[in-house]
């Protein structure tokens, strides 16, 4: 995938629109209410002009007679109240005619204190959705669609509990650190899901960061792939100064969803980056999520014993087993044609 077309440009004229509609709103709504309670429209007339008089004194350097500045101000405040009470004995919020933003933190400008916006950060990631097409995968794959058919209720091998119900207690425990999300504001937990290729982990992390997305959680999920090879190397090494935003993403974001470890190029790079990241948002308690495909023999043997006793430390590692479910749908597909 491709990053190097997100287009900054695009996100803050996206600003620009979402400020002009919210300053119609506001004007309709002061049009309802100046024809509705004249008194109103009296009020901000005599404040606005209040207002231009005082800037107009410390412009010009006279407002060291502080006594008038007191009486403006007093004046401006006991309008406000006055503006209050009107509003709220004809029905209307105290509020109504406040200036509206989409989002609070930042006024709808994407900066705060010269520093991107956590707002603009998700735009951000929306974009890199849009373009994986990551938006239409989350409409298929999700708890709503999620199915525990092609899970055996037969023991597997040596295993304690059958594939149904190991991916029943799976599943059980996503949903609660899902609602860990809602009730705590950090250290919410670490997931490690490991299993052989075909038996829905990937599709349960999909299921994760839906839920989450929908709750307006920041949620970053890039393969293990984009993560270090496309992000990482792209940033670190290749300088591609479009990629900083998501690269301190990495570390930012609530949820960081790193999907098939194991299927980049492992070198002594990846391993200091994997343990850089692994240690960092542990520290500030941001949560991460990890597939993959190896067993965690092999993951002990690739990634080191100093990543592993971390994970083991600070992540629930769920196992999926079972039979290959592409297989299975696949085998069902097959004999439903013929």
């Amino acid at each position: 995938m491709e990053y190097t077309s997100l287009s900054i440009e695009n996100i803050l004229h996206e600003y620009e629109k979402t400020r002009l509609a919210n300053k119609r709103i506001i004007q309709d709504r002061k049009n309802e209410i100046y024809a509705k309670i004249p008194r109103i429209f009296e009020i901000d007339s005599d404040s606005t002009s209040s207002y231009l008089e005082i800037a107009k004194m410390r412009v010009l350097g006279k407002d060291s007679d502080k006594s008038q500045t007191r009486i403006a101000s007093y004046k401006n405040r006991e309008l406000a109240k006055e503006k209050t009470l009107l509003l709220e004995q004809h029905g209307y919020p105290a509020d109504y005619l406040d200036p509206i933003y989409t989002c609070k933190i930042c006024k709808d400008t994407g900066y705060v204190n010269q520093e991107k916006c956590s707002c603009f950060i998700n735009k951000i990631i929306d974009s890199l959705y849009l373009q994986s097409n990551l938006n239409n995968i989350l409409k298929q794959e999700n708890f709503n669609t999620f199915s525990f058919e092609y899970y055996s209720k037969e023991l597997y091998n040596d295993k304690k509990f059958s594939p149904y119900d190991n991916v029943k207690n799976i599943v059980e425990h996503s949903k609660n650190f899902i609602n860990r999300f809602e009730t705590q504001k950090s250290y919410r937990g670490n997931i490690l899901i490991y299993g052989e290729t075909g038996l829905g982990k990937t599709f349960l992390t999909n299921c994760i960061a839906k839920e989450l997305l929908d709750a307006g959680h920041s949620v970053l999920y890039l393969s293990a792939g984009e993560l270090f090879e496309s992000v990482l190397a792209g940033y670190l090494m290749n300088q591609k100064i479009e990629l900083e935003d998501l690269f301190r993403y990495i570390y930012n974001s609530e949820l960081l969803i790193v999907d098939d470890l194991g299927t980049e190029l492992t070198n002594n790079f990846v391993l200091s980056q994997f343990f850089e990241i692994i240690n960092k948002r542990e520290t500030s308690g941001r949560s991460t999520l990890i597939s993959t495909n190896l067993s965690m023999k092999q993951l002990r043997d690739r990634y080191s014993e100093r990543i592993m006793s971390r994970i083991i430390a600070n992540y629930t590692v769920f196992n999926m087993y079972g039979d290959n479910i592409r297989y299975q749908k696949r085998k069902k597909e097959i004999s439903s044609i013929s």
